[in-house]
């Protein structure tokens, strides 16, 4: 297990990629603007990390600049 126990995302179609993943999170509005907090957990990381590669690997605007 992780070290916290919450991850706070600003990004919210990151939060909803997650989210159609199946991870739940909770919506918080701080000063106009929002962050999704999720659970933690090993899987989460997992898929988070993931996430970040396919957009790495898929990002149009990022390749058209290599």
């Amino acid at each position: 297990m992780t070290s916290q126990q919450y991850y706070e995302i600003n990004k919210k179609y990151l939060a909803e990629s997650l989210a159609y993943l199946g991870f739940e999170y909770y919506k918080f509005n701080d000063n106009d603007r929002f962050r999704y907090s999720f659970k933690n957990t090993e899987q989460f990381q997992k898929a988070l990390n993931d996430m970040v590669k396919l957009r790495k690997k898929y990002n149009t605007y990022a390749n058209k600049n290599n």
